[in-house]
């Protein structure tokens, strides 16, 4: 089978960010591991507010995402994960007014878009309806959107009576 240079591309791409974040993540857990980028000390600092439990979740995510992305059949789930965790730490530097960290971050991302792109047929197959589908009865009346309906709607009034509760009974 042969590969456009996209598949090629985003292959590459794959597995530098499969690198960054294994060994970004492994090195949270033990410092002398070699990382490239990422702050070894982040468990430390956040035990520092009681988010040590959160430190090492994001240095587990890290680590598996990163192994995800290593491997070609689960990249896209890789990526996938990686992308709201990668405008995350985007985010961060913008925020603290970091100079050139952001830009590092923003090529980061440009690559991780790229290794999206590169399995739009995966993805799209996520969102399309199959041909097995009737589509005589309209979206409105199917069982499944009026249970995410009454779900939203019940969470939704459930968590502006937790909030506002006390005003009714007071």
């Amino acid at each position: 089978m042969r590969q456009n240079s996209t598949e090629k591309l985003a292959t590459i791409f794959a597995v530098i960010l499969g690198i960054i974040y294994f060994t970004a993540g492994i090195s949270k857990f033990f410092h002398w591991f070699p990382h490239i980028i990422g702050p070894i000390w982040l468990i430390d600092a956040l035990a520092k507010y009681n988010l040590a439990l959160f430190g090492y979740f994001i240095a587990l995510s890290q680590t598996i995402v990163g192994a995800l992305l290593l491997t070609y059949r689960f990249r896209l789930i890789g990526a996938l994960m990686l992308l709201p965790m990668h405008l995350c730490i985007l985010i961060i530097p913008i925020s603290l007014g970091w100079q050139g960290t952001p830009y590092v971050n923003a090529v980061l991302l440009s690559m991780l878009m790229l290794v999206i792109y590169a399995d739009k047929n995966k993805l799209s197959g996520l969102v399309r309806s199959s041909e097995n589908e009737t589509t005589e009865v309209p979206f409105i009346r199917n069982f499944a959107f009026k249970s995410y309906s009454i779900s939203f709607i019940a969470v939704t009034a459930l968590a502006v009576l937790l909030k506002y509760g006390h005003l009714l009974f007071a």
